[in-house]
């Protein structure tokens, strides 16, 4: 969707970085610690926060490939843009990672601002964080 992003970038809402390597890696740190946080709460049955941490797992994998092609978001709603439109629409990535993404991006609101929550959403939350950093590792190599 590249009418989105375009949107974004004009609104300020997404910007022009230099390309940092550590940059990169500090977001994947990020999202690996989250996840193995997610994991541990989700043992513990703390859905809420296993929600909230696998939600941020997604955001930190997918902001480490935002940064690799020189873009920053300041918006968590505009992340999805420059995934969209750098990556999946050039077939680097499935759609699905950007489903799931969506889908955790609402669950973590309604855990966070409206306390609403399940076992089955904190499961598909943190499985799918999983897969996305992982996705997110084979793009970047």
């Amino acid at each position: 969707m590249k009418y989105q992003f375009e949107q974004c970038l004009k609104r300020g809402k997404i910007v022009r970085i230099s390309i940092d390597e550590e940059l990169i890696r500090k977001e994947l740190r990020g999202a690996e610690e989250d996840l193995n946080s997610a994991k541990h709460s989700l043992a513990e049955r703390d859905m809420k926060w296993a929600i909230i941490q696998g939600y941020y797992a997604q955001f930190h994998s997918i902001r480490a490939l935002v940064f690799a092609k020189g873009y920053r978001e300041k918006s968590h709603a505009c992340l999805r843009y420059p995934l969209e439109a750098l990556y999946i629409d050039e077939k680097h990535l499935p759609s699905s990672i950007l489903d799931d993404f969506t889908f955790a991006m609402h669950t973590r609101e309604g855990a966070d601002y409206g306390c609403v929550y399940s076992e089955h959403d904190a499961e598909d939350v943190v499985k799918s964080a999983g897969d996305i950093l992982d996705r997110v590792k084979a793009v970047l190599g």
